[in-house]
């Protein structure tokens, strides 16, 4: 194996190969999760919840499954949190006009504003995390971030 360049970034690593990038990782998940699910509790809202409602805004109607498969929540999970919000009335359901089997939901008056709300919560959450970084600083960590993504799908899952 060749000795690795001076100047490249293998050979002017700060800190051994053994550090745990994963653990880092999901330390700053879990941090940033506590203090972001913390906000979403204030107004009643899980994150399965947020997910969903965060989702029907983007889209603005979506069937109960796609909504379902863009959350990455299983169907029969999705069913229950899809109950909640319409008991809560920040969803509805109409049926589709071409194939009356389906249900097109979107968001309510009270879901429409209530996203209003949890968009400063989100907002709120991500400029804590980001206030001992500067811009210059984020800009790299983001960078960094995507770089760990593309190269670990690129392998494959579970390659060596």
């Amino acid at each position: 194996m060749p000795p690795k360049k001076a100047g490249s970034a293998a050979g002017n690593r700060a800190f051994p190969a053994a550090v745990g990038v994963g653990f880092h990782l999901r330390e700053a998940y879990r941090a940033f999760s506590r203090d972001f699910h913390a906000r979403l509790a204030r107004h009643g809202i899980t994150h399965a919840q947020w997910l969903m409602l965060w989702f029907l805004s983007q889209a603005g109607s979506l069937t109960p499954l796609e909504l379902s498969q863009r959350a990455g929540i299983k169907k029969a999970s999705a069913t229950s949190v899809i109950d909640a919000l319409k008991k809560r009335r920040l969803i509805h359901g109409d049926q589709d006009i071409v194939d009356r089997r389906k249900i097109n939901l979107h968001l309510t008056p009270a879901g429409l504003d209530l996203m209003l709300e949890l968009r400063a919560c989100a907002a709120a959450a991500n400029a804590d995390a980001r206030e001992s970084f500067t811009d210059k600083e984020m800009e790299t960590l983001l960078r960094l971030l995507r770089g760990v993504v593309a190269t670990l799908e690129g392998k494959g899952p579970g390659t060596v």
